[in-house]
């Protein structure tokens, strides 16, 4: 009987080892918590001057085009805000300014004749860069409670800081921008995720799925499988580009931008045999039958030298003494431990090829 709970044991613990490869599988990650809300009451019916954009980094021709796409990213959604009198676009001439000195940027505000003043800034961080933008009332020489918001992304891309600017003027300032994130998923069991949200299907190909603006990762599922993310610029009012998304004959999720193919189209997804778990599985149960059978085959070995030591007694004394009445007893129990083992090690050893090579 020890040897039949040590089975148990064993068929317990393949089981459990069988269950820890189906789920393997990355688990679909919870929604993340929403951004706070932001209280700008204090810009009601204010000026704002929108200040170029601070880049440690800064320099050359290219570079300063780049950084005044910045600014007037900033800008254009301001001139749109309900809560602006107006929206001033300060040239480059303006006094130069650190990203945080209060002072400063109240000075050049003053001299603008503006109440406030907008500032967006990135400093290196690691392989991107940590973008912030906030505002400075001028009276005041402080930064606006409420009005900073930072972030990192591990670009530096000009699409995709334009992006995200748009997207915190959008949120600060209380402009509705709507942009549309196309993603061309060949295949209707393909969730697709934005910033771990499920985003509903039309099955229009490509899917337009509204966002706001911003930099936003895109992930696909299939079953317990999962993609890694892509980031994704995407524009208020216009159209991000094309994230496409296929599965491979091996159950691979690969997502290209359309810019990292050059004009062409990934070939259509393959489709893949679910539940590869099954031939591990079979393997671990047939492999289980096999061992319960040796088993067997020991016990029944057991209790033949058992019953045969017993009858060498009985025919040497003439009868048999307490201690081969108990020997009788253990060969019996060996016996039937074997039967059972016999019978165990047939079934797993039939279910696991079965689970291996039938389904």
């Amino acid at each position: 009987m020890r040897a039949l709970q040590g089975l148990i044991l064993l068929l317990s613990v393949a089981g459990s080892a069988a269950a820890q490869k189906v789920d393997e599988a990355l688990p679909l990650p919870l929604p993340g918590p929403s951004l706070p809300p932001l209280d700008l009451s204090l810009l009601k019916d204010t000026s704002l001057c929108v200040f170029p954009f601070v880049k440690e980094t800064a320099g050359g021709s290219s570079d300063k085009k780049y950084l005044e796409s910045i600014q007037k990213t900033f800008f254009d959604v301001a001139k749109d805000s309900p809560l602006l009198k107006d929206a001033v676009l300060l040239g480059d001439t303006t006094s130069k300014c650190e990203p945080r000195d209060a002072a400063c940027f109240s000075g050049v505000g003053k001299m603008a004749r503006c109440q406030n003043v907008l500032v967006g800034s990135s400093a290196a961080k690691g392989n991107g860069f940590v973008l912030s933008v906030r505002i400075f009332e001028v009276a005041k020489q402080r930064v606006l409670p409420g009005s900073e918001v930072e972030q990192v992304l591990e670009t530096d891309r000009q699409g995709d800081v334009q992006a995200w600017a748009e997207g915190q003027a959008c949120r600060a300032l209380q402009v509705k921008c709507v942009g549309r994130l196309y993603v061309d998923a060949d295949r209707k069991d393909m969730n697709i995720y934005v910033d771990n949200r499920l985003a509903p299907r039309t099955f229009k190909t490509p899917e337009a799925i509204p966002v706001e603006p911003g930099v936003h990762a895109v992930r696909l599922t299939v079953g317990q499988r999962t993609s890694l993310e892509k980031k994704v610029a995407v524009r208020r009012g216009g159209f991000s580009e094309t994230v496409f998304a296929r599965q491979t004959e091996k159950g691979g999720l690969p997502l290209w931008l359309a810019s990292e193919l050059h004009g062409t189209r990934p070939d259509p997804s393959v489709d893949v045999q679910e539940g590869g778990w099954k031939k591990p599985v079979g393997y671990s149960m047939a492999a289980a039958g096999i061992l319960a059978a040796g088993i067997g085959v020991y016990e029944g070995l057991h209790s033949k030298s058992l019953m045969n030591q017993a009858n060498d007694n009985y025919k040497l004394n003439g009868g048999y003494f307490q201690s081969d009445l108990a020997t009788i007893d253990s060969a019996k129990s060996s016996a039937t431990t074997a039967n059972i083992l016999f019978a165990v090690g047939g079934v797993l050893l039939a279910a696991g090829l079965t689970t291996a090579f039938v389904f």
